[in-house]
Parts: C-alpha cells; structure tokens; sequence
C-alpha cells in the first residue's frame, strides 16, 4: 500500500472519529429579540452554540426546540427577557433533549412581567441538560414555576431563584413569594435502586443544583413524580421550603440530598412555614448550618416536618391501613420484591419493590438543625382505626424515630451518619467540560510507512 493512500485512511478515520465535534459552529442571533433567536436556533445543527447577544427584550411567545445546542447570552448577566406570554401552558424556553450532546442554556435573565406559565422546561429523554449563571425573578403564584424539570439527571449551576417583591412589607402582608422555583420530575423510575452519594456512579441520574442562590420564594425545589435531587454548596435563605410530593401524585418524589448548604432566616416578617416538607421517598441532610426559623411575627416553625399523606388523606392510592404506606416518608426501593417484613396494608398499587429506606439527619450546626415535626395530609379523607391506638391513623403510626427517621444534633460527623453514604465528586465534572458529547480522542494511534 502506497504512503498516500495510508495517509488519505488516517485522515477518513479521524474525521469519522472526531467529524460531529469538527462541524460544530457558533452562531449569533441578530437581537434578542425572540423571533430573532429562534431563526437562530432553527439554522443550527445539533452541538451548535447559539448566542444571544446583550440587551433587553420581552417575549410574548416562547419556543420550543429539540435541537441538542447550547444556548446562552454573550455575557453572564447581559442578556434579559421578561415574560409578556399570558399563556399558563407555555414555556419561554421548552427543550426536548436527546443523546447526542448536552443540552446547555446560561447566562439568561428571566423578569415575570406579565407571564403565566414557566421560564424553562427540559423534558425527554438522553444526555444530562445542563443550566448555568441563569437569574429567575418570580412573582408570588402568578407563574406556573420558574422551571420544569423533567428528565432523569442534570447539573445546575450559579443559578439565583428569587422574589424581590415587597421584601420590606409589614407583618401579615404577602413578603417574598411562595411561587415554585423548580419542580422536578425524572423519566427514572421509582422503583429504580437508591443513586443516593456515589451510588450515582456516573453523576447522570440525580438534578445536581450547587452554588446556587435561592431568596424570598417557595418550593426549593419541588420534587415531583420519580424525581431525584441534590442541593449542595448553595444558599437557602427566607424560603418557604423544598418538598417532595406525596400519593396527590403518581408516584411521588423518590430521593433529596441536601449538603453543605446555608439555611438563613432573616426577615422574620417574611411567612417561612419550613425549609423541607417530606411528604413521600427519603432525604438526607448534612454539614449545613440552619438557622431556626423563629420570630415575633409568624412564630417558631419546624426547619422539617415530614407526612405520610394517605394516613390520613384519601387519593387514589388508597388509605394506608398498615406499615408501610405508598412511598412514604423513610422507603426506597430495593432490587428484588420485599415479601419477608413489610404489610403493604392499603397500598394502592402495591409495590412489592418498597422497601424502607430511612432520612437521616446528622453533622449539621445552627440552631435550627434538630428541629422537625410531623404533620397530617389535609383535608382528612381516611377513616381506617389503628388498632394499637383505636384512633385514627396519622403520620406518627408510619414514620418513626430510629426506624424510619434518625436525627443526631451532635454536630459529630462521627455520630448518626447514613451508613455506607459518601458525597458524588464536587464540582460535578460536568462543570468543566464541553456540552458536547463527542466520542474519546483515540490512543495509541501509529502510522507505518512502506
């Protein structure tokens, strides 16, 4: 074989190898303008970046893409869109993402102005999205959500969720807002084995949210169907709380992380009911500082209070009539069906893969770290008597101390920590490389000449 035809097949192989990172382009939008940036993103071709350039615009509509490209402002903070669509249903920016690249969006400003519906929404299925240096205002229950979440995995970063409505009103008055920031839910599902720590082997099946600001709103996050979420490394401050939802939903949240974050609570005019409302799936939280949510306006709340919601109220799951309820507060799931210790009385459907799965609480500081309360599902629709009791059932028949939840105020890493739990690399790898997907640079390459 000739010097040049062995020379034209290394060249055909590295262009098959490395041809979809090679044809990737960068381009600019004419304005911000939202007709503008869509002519963009349609002449753009999967891994493509697409930059809007800075300034101002309102959006009356939104757009929704499956193109697998990275969107962002030219600058971080030099891009703002304010929300004028009125539509509940939409989304300014609806992305179905897929397995070729990750999608990206950064360095967006979104204002409410008179909008309805939700900033952001990810949905389908294929490569972690990715959201980065993204500002979201939100008025008090006027939007939707500021996103959704739909997909299995994620990384959010340098992210700030906040109100900055009447923040120096008066006791009694609406101070902040209590509008979602984020609701999650993943394509995974529930029955899936726990991804808790490092048991997320690759960091691709949990939303990873990390140095983060979230101020003055609610829902931090709001974790839905299946979903799966760490928060580390942010603030939390004068919120109304995170949650999981309960048997109101399908399935109901699966798994929260909560480490290394601040908990404040600072403007004790401002309605803050907890930082985490546990209504089904298992939570961890440690080495954060929480401060008590205590003042002379609304009183002292629990930093957590968890529900076992069909203890007490009906849904179409069913009441709960015996340990354990659907998806509860402290189960997981476990890989083959549990038939050996659990009764499973009252669930609707049964799920013979529930198996329980604690919350711990523990290495945390602050004075609000060991403050938690139980609470019932509203309005009471089940009437089912425990016979232990001849009452009622309520949340403290299903969820208990040292069986199903364990709290250790020690603030010794040492005492009360979840066995075998260890945190996924910090910062998530993602982080730090391309929102492409192309394939490995290969090694060991050698050309012989004859």
């Amino acid at each position: 074989m000739t010097k040049i035809i062995k020379w034209v097949l290394f060249a055909l192989v590295l262009g098959t190898l490395f041809g979809g990172e090679a044809q990737a382009s960068t381009l600019t939008a004419a304005s911000c303008n939202v007709s503008d940036v869509l002519s963009a993103i349609n002449s753009a071709k999967d891994g493509d970046t697409v930059i809007i350039p800075n300034g101002s615009c309102s959006w009356s509509s939104g757009i929704s893409t499956a193109k697998q490209i990275t969107l962002q402002g030219a600058t971080v903070g030099g891009v703002t869109i304010t929300d004028t669509d009125t539509n509940a249903a939409d989304s300014l920016l609806s992305f179905t993402i897929g397995n070729s690249f990750h999608t990206t969006i950064a360095n967006l400003r979104f204002l409410p102005g008179s909008g309805k519906g939700s900033y952001v929404s990810m949905n389908g299925t294929g490569l972690a999205p990715l959201m980065h240096d993204v500002y979201f205002n939100l008025p008090n229950f006027q939007l939707q959500h500021a996103v959704s979440w739909a997909v299995a995995g994620g990384v959010i970063w340098n992210t700030t969720f906040e109100s900055t409505d009447n923040i120096g009103g008066a006791c009694g008055t609406q101070v902040g807002s209590d509008s979602g920031s984020i609701v999650i839910k993943s394509t995974l599902s529930w029955d899936a084995p726990s991804t808790m720590g490092t048991l997320d082997t690759n960091g691709d099946k949990n939303l990873y949210i990390e140095d983060s600001t979230f101020s003055y709103v609610g829902q931090v996050p709001d974790v839905d169907d299946n979903g799966r979420v760490v928060v580390r490394h942010s603030t939390i401050s004068n919120t109304s709380g995170g949650l999981t939802h309960g048997t109101t939903s399908a399935t109901g949240g699966r798994q929260m992380e909560y480490y290394n974050n601040v908990f404040s609570y600072t403007n004790t005019n401002r309605n803050a009911n907890r930082y985490f409302w546990g209504r089904a799936g298992t939570a961890l939280f440690t080495q954060n500082s929480i401060q008590a949510i205590t003042g002379q306006c609304y009183g002292t709340k629990a930093s957590f209070t968890f529900t076992v919601e069909n203890a007490s109220r009906s849904s179409a799951h069913g009441c709960a009539t015996g340990y354990m309820g659907y998806h509860q507060s402290g189960a997981g799931a476990g890989a083959t069906p549990n038939v050996l210790s659990l009764v499973f009385a009252g669930q609707t459907p049964l799920d013979l893969y529930q198996t329980s799965d604690p919350v711990y609480i523990w290495n945390n500081t602050g004075t609000g770290q060991g403050s938690l309360s139980l609470n019932e599902g509203d309005p009471r629709g089940c009437f089912s008597i425990n016979p232990a009791t001849g009452t009622y059932y309520t949340t403290s028949d299903f969820f208990k101390p040292n069986r199903d939840y364990f709290v250790d105020t020690s603030s010794n890493p040492n005492n009360g920590e979840k066995p075998g739990w260890a945190p996924y690399t910090y910062p998530h790898p993602l982080r730090n490389g391309s929102s492409a997907s192309a394939p490995a640079p290969p090694s060991g390459l050698a050309i012989t000449v004859q």
